[in-house]
Protein backbone atom coordinates (compact mmCIF):
# COMPACT_ATOMS: atom_id res chain seq x y z
CA UNK A 1 0.00 0.00 0.00
CA UNK A 2 3.21 2.29 0.30
CA UNK A 3 2.32 5.78 1.45
CA UNK A 4 -1.10 5.69 -0.19
CA UNK A 5 -3.53 3.30 1.67
CA UNK A 6 -6.61 5.89 1.38
CA UNK A 7 -6.11 4.66 -2.68
CA UNK A 8 -6.77 1.30 -1.40
CA UNK A 9 -9.82 2.21 0.75
CA UNK A 10 -13.38 -0.65 0.58
CA UNK A 11 -10.67 -2.98 -1.73
CA UNK A 12 -9.92 -6.64 -1.27
CA UNK A 13 -6.38 -7.41 -1.27
CA UNK A 14 -3.63 -10.01 -0.59
CA UNK A 15 -1.00 -9.31 1.40
CA UNK A 16 1.78 -11.05 3.92
CA UNK A 17 1.31 -9.95 7.22
CA UNK A 18 2.60 -10.70 10.76
CA UNK A 19 0.50 -10.90 13.64
CA UNK A 20 1.52 -8.12 16.62
CA UNK A 21 0.15 -7.02 19.59
CA UNK A 22 -0.96 -7.76 22.67
CA UNK A 23 -3.41 -8.08 25.06
CA UNK A 24 -4.97 -4.79 23.94
CA UNK A 25 -3.93 -4.43 20.84
CA UNK A 26 -4.34 -6.99 17.31
CA UNK A 27 -2.51 -5.34 14.23
CA UNK A 28 -0.38 -6.29 11.35
CA UNK A 29 2.89 -5.48 10.29
CA UNK A 30 5.58 -5.81 7.67
CA UNK A 31 7.31 -9.23 8.34
CA UNK A 32 10.59 -7.48 6.55
CA UNK A 33 9.98 -4.51 8.28
CA UNK A 34 9.33 -4.01 11.75
CA UNK A 35 9.50 0.33 11.61
CA UNK A 36 6.25 0.10 9.06
CA UNK A 37 2.89 1.78 10.46
CA UNK A 38 0.33 -1.28 11.72
CA UNK A 39 -2.90 -2.11 10.58
CA UNK A 40 -5.32 -2.82 12.81
CA UNK A 41 -6.63 -6.42 12.77
CA UNK A 42 -10.21 -8.22 12.43
CA UNK A 43 -12.41 -10.53 11.42
CA UNK A 44 -16.20 -11.29 11.44
CA UNK A 45 -17.66 -13.31 13.83
CA UNK A 46 -14.97 -13.12 17.05
CA UNK A 47 -12.29 -11.17 15.51
CA UNK A 48 -10.04 -9.44 18.06
CA UNK A 49 -11.59 -6.25 19.60
CA UNK A 50 -9.71 -2.99 21.27
CA UNK A 51 -9.48 -2.60 24.54
CA UNK A 52 -10.87 0.75 24.79
CA UNK A 53 -12.20 2.69 21.73
CA UNK A 54 -14.14 5.90 21.52
CA UNK A 55 -17.69 5.51 18.84
CA UNK A 56 -17.82 8.82 18.16
CA UNK A 57 -14.38 8.72 16.62
CA UNK A 58 -15.15 5.55 14.19
CA UNK A 59 -15.20 5.47 11.04
CA UNK A 60 -19.16 5.90 10.01
CA UNK A 61 -19.14 5.61 6.01
CA UNK A 62 -20.86 2.38 4.73
CA UNK A 63 -18.11 -0.72 4.45
CA UNK A 64 -18.89 -3.59 1.98
CA UNK A 65 -19.50 -7.12 4.05
CA UNK A 66 -16.95 -9.35 4.54
CA UNK A 67 -17.43 -12.84 5.03
CA UNK A 68 -15.10 -15.22 6.55
CA UNK A 69 -13.72 -18.58 5.09
CA UNK A 70 -13.48 -20.76 7.90
CA UNK A 71 -11.78 -23.09 6.50
CA UNK A 72 -8.79 -25.39 6.79
CA UNK A 73 -6.76 -22.70 6.98
CA UNK A 74 -8.16 -20.66 8.94
CA UNK A 75 -8.65 -23.07 11.64
CA UNK A 76 -4.86 -23.74 11.82
CA UNK A 77 -4.22 -20.08 11.59
CA UNK A 78 -6.47 -19.45 14.44
CA UNK A 79 -5.41 -22.26 16.34
CA UNK A 80 -0.84 -21.20 15.87
CA UNK A 81 -2.45 -17.76 16.90
CA UNK A 82 -3.86 -18.53 20.59
CA UNK A 83 -1.53 -20.81 21.69
CA UNK A 84 0.34 -19.62 24.77
CA UNK A 85 3.14 -20.45 27.33
CA UNK A 86 1.77 -21.31 30.50
CA UNK A 87 3.61 -19.95 33.92
CA UNK A 88 5.32 -22.23 36.15
CA UNK A 89 4.49 -20.00 39.50
CA UNK A 90 0.52 -20.20 40.34
CA UNK A 91 -1.83 -17.46 39.62
CA UNK A 92 1.33 -15.41 37.84
CA UNK A 93 -0.15 -13.09 35.29
CA UNK A 94 0.96 -13.08 31.98
CA UNK A 95 -1.14 -11.20 29.41
CA UNK A 96 -0.14 -11.77 25.47
CA UNK A 97 2.31 -14.73 26.42
CA UNK A 98 2.21 -16.09 23.09
CA UNK A 99 3.92 -19.27 21.59
CA UNK A 100 4.59 -18.72 18.02
CA UNK A 101 5.12 -15.43 15.52
CA UNK A 102 2.81 -15.96 13.30
CA UNK A 103 2.94 -14.32 9.51
CA UNK A 104 0.86 -15.28 7.27
CA UNK A 105 -0.46 -14.96 3.24
CA UNK A 106 -4.14 -13.40 3.65
CA UNK A 107 -6.73 -11.54 1.64
CA UNK A 108 -9.03 -9.11 3.51
CA UNK A 109 -10.56 -5.48 3.08
CA UNK A 110 -9.09 -2.36 3.58
CA UNK A 111 -10.59 0.40 5.63
CA UNK A 112 -9.18 4.12 5.57
CA UNK A 113 -10.75 6.24 8.18
CA UNK A 114 -10.96 9.96 7.34
CA UNK A 115 -9.29 12.56 9.13
CA UNK A 116 -10.06 13.00 13.05
CA UNK A 117 -11.06 9.30 12.86
CA UNK A 118 -9.61 5.32 13.21
CA UNK A 119 -9.68 2.21 14.01
CA UNK A 120 -9.10 -0.18 17.33
CA UNK A 121 -7.33 0.83 20.61
CA UNK A 122 -8.13 4.58 21.60
CA UNK A 123 -8.75 4.88 17.76
CA UNK A 124 -5.11 4.96 16.98
CA UNK A 125 -5.17 3.25 13.82
CA UNK A 126 -6.13 4.88 10.64
CA UNK A 127 -6.17 1.56 8.42
CA UNK A 128 -8.11 -1.28 9.13
CA UNK A 129 -7.52 -4.98 7.86
CA UNK A 130 -10.52 -7.08 7.84
CA UNK A 131 -9.85 -10.72 7.21
CA UNK A 132 -11.60 -12.55 4.22
CA UNK A 133 -9.30 -15.69 4.06
CA UNK A 134 -5.90 -16.83 4.40
CA UNK A 135 -3.82 -18.78 1.77
CA UNK A 136 -1.07 -20.42 3.83
CA UNK A 137 0.93 -19.62 7.92
CA UNK A 138 4.42 -19.41 8.46
CA UNK A 139 5.40 -19.91 12.12
CA UNK A 140 8.37 -18.83 14.55
CA UNK A 141 8.66 -20.90 17.68
CA UNK A 142 9.04 -18.26 19.91
CA UNK A 143 8.95 -20.56 23.25
CA UNK A 144 12.96 -20.14 23.96
CA UNK A 145 12.64 -16.14 24.42
CA UNK A 146 10.68 -17.63 27.55
CA UNK A 147 12.80 -18.25 30.80
CA UNK A 148 11.97 -22.11 30.99
CA UNK A 149 12.02 -21.92 34.40
CA UNK A 150 9.57 -19.18 34.25
CA UNK A 151 7.30 -20.72 31.71
CA UNK A 152 5.91 -24.70 30.11
CA UNK A 153 5.29 -24.96 26.59
CA UNK A 154 2.26 -26.89 27.92
CA UNK A 155 -0.37 -26.49 30.98
CA UNK A 156 0.92 -26.87 34.47
CA UNK A 157 -0.92 -28.29 37.21
CA UNK A 158 -1.05 -26.27 40.55
CA UNK A 159 -2.59 -27.59 43.81
CA UNK A 160 -5.86 -26.31 44.06
CA UNK A 161 -9.38 -26.57 46.11
CA UNK A 162 -12.55 -25.79 45.25
CA UNK A 163 -15.55 -23.93 46.98
CA UNK A 164 -18.99 -23.79 45.93
CA UNK A 165 -21.96 -22.21 47.32
CA UNK A 166 -25.06 -19.89 46.56
CA UNK A 167 -25.62 -16.35 47.37
CA UNK A 168 -29.30 -15.46 48.71
CA UNK A 169 -30.84 -12.25 49.06
CA UNK A 170 -32.44 -11.53 53.30
CA UNK A 171 -35.48 -13.37 52.22
CA UNK A 172 -33.57 -16.49 50.39
CA UNK A 173 -33.79 -15.79 46.98
CA UNK A 174 -30.90 -16.42 44.26
CA UNK A 175 -29.02 -13.12 43.65
CA UNK A 176 -27.36 -13.31 40.10
CA UNK A 177 -24.51 -11.65 38.73
CA UNK A 178 -23.51 -10.94 42.36
CA UNK A 179 -19.28 -10.36 42.28
CA UNK A 180 -18.05 -12.09 45.58
CA UNK A 181 -14.51 -11.93 46.37
CA UNK A 182 -12.33 -14.82 48.48
CA UNK A 183 -9.69 -13.05 51.00
CA UNK A 184 -6.86 -14.90 53.08
CA UNK A 185 -7.30 -15.73 56.64
CA UNK A 186 -4.35 -15.34 57.50
CA UNK A 187 -3.79 -12.00 55.25
CA UNK A 188 -6.80 -10.48 55.56
CA UNK A 189 -6.00 -7.81 52.86
CA UNK A 190 -5.04 -10.00 50.30
CA UNK A 191 -7.80 -10.72 47.94
CA UNK A 192 -6.96 -13.70 46.14
CA UNK A 193 -9.62 -14.33 43.50
CA UNK A 194 -13.37 -13.21 42.59
CA UNK A 195 -16.22 -15.02 41.14
CA UNK A 196 -19.55 -14.11 39.86
CA UNK A 197 -23.04 -16.07 40.59
CA UNK A 198 -24.65 -17.35 37.55
CA UNK A 199 -28.55 -16.96 37.58
CA UNK A 200 -29.48 -19.15 40.15
CA UNK A 201 -26.75 -17.70 42.48
CA UNK A 202 -24.66 -20.08 42.30
CA UNK A 203 -20.57 -19.55 42.51
CA UNK A 204 -17.36 -20.99 42.65
CA UNK A 205 -13.95 -20.89 43.61
CA UNK A 206 -10.71 -22.63 42.27
CA UNK A 207 -8.06 -21.36 44.24
CA UNK A 208 -4.73 -22.54 46.36
CA UNK A 209 -4.99 -24.58 49.84
CA UNK A 210 -5.11 -22.60 52.20
CA UNK A 211 -7.51 -20.50 54.81
CA UNK A 212 -10.02 -17.87 53.56
CA UNK A 213 -13.02 -15.76 54.14
CA UNK A 214 -15.51 -14.85 51.54
CA UNK A 215 -16.93 -11.44 51.00
CA UNK A 216 -20.08 -9.82 48.81
CA UNK A 217 -19.95 -6.32 47.89
CA UNK A 218 -16.57 -6.47 49.35
CA UNK A 219 -14.74 -5.02 46.25
CA UNK A 220 -17.67 -3.15 44.58
CA UNK A 221 -19.35 -0.11 46.67
CA UNK A 222 -22.78 -1.06 47.12
CA UNK A 223 -25.04 0.11 44.21
CA UNK A 224 -29.12 0.47 43.64
CA UNK A 225 -28.84 -3.32 41.03
CA UNK A 226 -26.63 -4.55 45.01
CA UNK A 227 -28.03 -2.43 47.42
CA UNK A 228 -26.58 -4.42 50.26
CA UNK A 229 -23.77 -4.16 52.54
CA UNK A 230 -20.35 -5.73 52.61
CA UNK A 231 -20.98 -9.18 53.76
CA UNK A 232 -18.70 -11.91 54.97
CA UNK A 233 -19.67 -15.66 54.73
CA UNK A 234 -22.08 -16.91 56.09
CA UNK A 235 -23.70 -13.46 56.77
CA UNK A 236 -21.96 -11.24 59.04
CA UNK A 237 -20.38 -6.99 57.87
CA UNK A 238 -17.03 -7.96 60.01
CA UNK A 239 -14.34 -9.44 58.13
CA UNK A 240 -13.00 -10.40 61.60
CA UNK A 241 -16.13 -11.87 62.29
CA UNK A 242 -16.82 -14.00 58.99
CA UNK A 243 -16.34 -18.06 59.03
CA UNK A 244 -12.91 -19.12 58.13
CA UNK A 245 -12.86 -22.19 55.38
CA UNK A 246 -9.73 -24.56 55.29
CA UNK A 247 -9.14 -25.68 52.16
CA UNK A 248 -6.61 -28.82 51.43
CA UNK A 249 -5.24 -30.03 47.49
CA UNK A 250 -8.27 -31.26 45.60
CA UNK A 251 -10.45 -30.85 48.33
CA UNK A 252 -14.19 -29.53 47.27
CA UNK A 253 -16.05 -27.82 50.02
CA UNK A 254 -19.75 -27.12 48.56
CA UNK A 255 -22.81 -25.93 49.36
CA UNK A 256 -21.89 -23.01 51.46
CA UNK A 257 -24.91 -20.26 51.85
CA UNK A 258 -23.63 -16.37 51.96
CA UNK A 259 -27.06 -14.88 53.08
CA UNK A 260 -27.76 -10.83 53.16
CA UNK A 261 -28.34 -9.95 56.43
CA UNK A 262 -30.34 -6.81 54.72
CA UNK A 263 -31.34 -4.28 51.60
CA UNK A 264 -30.03 -0.90 51.93
CA UNK A 265 -33.17 2.18 51.32
CA UNK A 266 -32.43 4.01 47.85
CA UNK A 267 -31.67 7.92 47.95
CA UNK A 268 -32.81 9.91 45.16
CA UNK A 269 -29.63 12.10 44.05
CA UNK A 270 -31.31 14.61 41.30
CA UNK A 271 -28.39 16.55 39.80
CA UNK A 272 -27.92 19.33 37.07
CA UNK A 273 -24.85 19.78 34.80
CA UNK A 274 -24.40 23.43 33.51
CA UNK A 275 -21.84 25.11 31.37
CA UNK A 276 -20.19 28.48 32.98
CA UNK A 277 -22.79 30.10 31.36
CA UNK A 278 -25.72 28.34 32.87
CA UNK A 279 -26.50 27.00 29.92
CA UNK A 280 -27.60 22.91 30.60
CA UNK A 281 -25.24 20.13 29.50
CA UNK A 282 -26.72 17.55 27.55
CA UNK A 283 -25.12 13.65 27.73
CA UNK A 284 -22.51 14.45 30.18
CA UNK A 285 -21.06 11.64 32.24
CA UNK A 286 -22.62 11.81 36.03
CA UNK A 287 -22.19 9.37 38.91
CA UNK A 288 -21.38 8.75 42.35
CA UNK A 289 -18.25 7.35 44.67
CA UNK A 290 -17.67 6.88 47.94
CA UNK A 291 -16.05 8.71 50.14
CA UNK A 292 -14.06 6.04 51.32
CA UNK A 293 -13.19 5.07 47.66
CA UNK A 294 -13.79 8.30 45.62
CA UNK A 295 -12.02 6.29 42.70
CA UNK A 296 -14.63 3.18 42.40
CA UNK A 297 -17.75 4.17 40.64
CA UNK A 298 -20.79 3.32 42.27
CA UNK A 299 -22.39 0.90 39.74
CA UNK A 300 -19.35 0.38 38.05
CA UNK A 301 -20.60 2.45 34.83
CA UNK A 302 -21.40 6.57 34.40
CA UNK A 303 -24.87 8.13 33.57
CA UNK A 304 -25.83 10.36 31.63
CA UNK A 305 -27.54 14.00 31.96
CA UNK A 306 -30.59 14.69 28.94
CA UNK A 307 -31.71 17.49 27.01
CA UNK A 308 -32.32 19.44 30.17
CA UNK A 309 -28.53 18.65 31.61
CA UNK A 310 -30.42 16.63 34.92
CA UNK A 311 -30.02 12.90 36.02
CA UNK A 312 -31.51 11.25 39.33
CA UNK A 313 -29.01 9.20 40.34
CA UNK A 314 -29.31 6.38 43.00
CA UNK A 315 -27.67 6.61 45.84
CA UNK A 316 -28.21 4.29 49.77
CA UNK A 317 -28.97 4.81 53.02
CA UNK A 318 -25.84 5.46 55.48
CA UNK A 319 -23.27 6.15 52.74
CA UNK A 320 -21.33 9.54 52.47
CA UNK A 321 -20.90 10.31 48.64
CA UNK A 322 -19.03 12.32 45.93
CA UNK A 323 -20.73 13.73 43.02
CA UNK A 324 -18.87 13.78 39.67
CA UNK A 325 -19.40 15.33 36.16
CA UNK A 326 -17.45 15.94 32.84
CA UNK A 327 -17.93 16.13 29.49
CA UNK A 328 -15.36 14.65 26.94
CA UNK A 329 -15.15 16.49 23.08
CA UNK A 330 -12.76 13.92 21.56
CA UNK A 331 -9.64 12.13 23.01
CA UNK A 332 -7.28 14.63 25.62
CA UNK A 333 -10.24 17.11 25.54
CA UNK A 334 -12.74 17.67 28.90
CA UNK A 335 -14.25 19.70 31.01
CA UNK A 336 -15.39 18.62 34.36
CA UNK A 337 -16.96 20.11 37.46
CA UNK A 338 -15.87 20.16 40.92
CA UNK A 339 -16.30 17.30 42.84
CA UNK A 340 -20.02 17.60 44.96
CA UNK A 341 -19.48 16.26 48.79
CA UNK A 342 -22.74 14.61 49.94
CA UNK A 343 -23.20 13.51 53.23
CA UNK A 344 -25.13 10.34 54.79
CA UNK A 345 -27.70 13.25 56.64
CA UNK A 346 -27.60 16.16 53.89
CA UNK A 347 -30.96 17.06 53.20
CA UNK A 348 -31.47 17.66 49.22
CA UNK A 349 -34.37 20.02 48.66
CA UNK A 350 -33.69 20.45 44.92
CA UNK A 351 -31.10 20.00 42.02
CA UNK A 352 -27.87 19.67 42.98
CA UNK A 353 -25.84 21.54 40.15
CA UNK A 354 -22.50 20.50 39.19
CA UNK A 355 -21.07 23.56 36.75
CA UNK A 356 -17.83 22.86 34.40
CA UNK A 357 -16.09 24.94 34.73
CA UNK A 358 -12.23 22.87 35.11
CA UNK A 359 -10.66 22.37 31.68
CA UNK A 360 -7.91 19.79 30.84
CA UNK A 361 -6.89 15.83 30.77
CA UNK A 362 -4.85 16.28 33.55
CA UNK A 363 -7.28 18.82 35.95
CA UNK A 364 -9.59 16.48 35.20
CA UNK A 365 -8.35 13.58 36.57
CA UNK A 366 -6.75 14.54 39.55
CA UNK A 367 -10.17 16.34 40.53
CA UNK A 368 -11.62 12.64 40.63
CA UNK A 369 -9.31 11.78 43.77
CA UNK A 370 -10.45 15.12 45.29
CA UNK A 371 -12.51 14.86 48.07
CA UNK A 372 -14.53 18.27 48.72
CA UNK A 373 -15.75 19.58 51.83
CA UNK A 374 -19.25 20.28 52.91
CA UNK A 375 -22.01 21.43 50.40
CA UNK A 376 -25.22 20.56 52.18
CA UNK A 377 -26.55 21.54 55.63
CA UNK A 378 -27.11 18.26 57.52
CA UNK A 379 -30.68 17.23 58.36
Amino acid sequence: MGKNPAAFDNKLVRLRATLAGNFEISALRDPDDKDCDFLWFTYPGSGPEAMVSVSGLLPTQPRPAVRLRNNRQFKRFRKLVDAKMYPRQQRAICEGCNRYEVTADMVGLIEFASPGHGFGHMNGFPVQFVLQSIRQTWVKDIAPNYKAADFSTTPVRFPTGYITGILVSPDGRPVADGDLNVYSATDPSANIDWATTDRRGHFKFAIPPGSYVIGFNTSWPPSAEFPFPPTYYPSTQQQSTAKILVLADKQHISRIVLKLPRRLAARRIPVKVVWPNGKPVADANVWLSEVSDPVTIVGTVVSHTGTDGTFALVGLEGIDYILHADKYAGLGRVSCAKNFLLRAGDSISTLIQLSLTKTAFDVCKNIDFEVPTNNLPQR
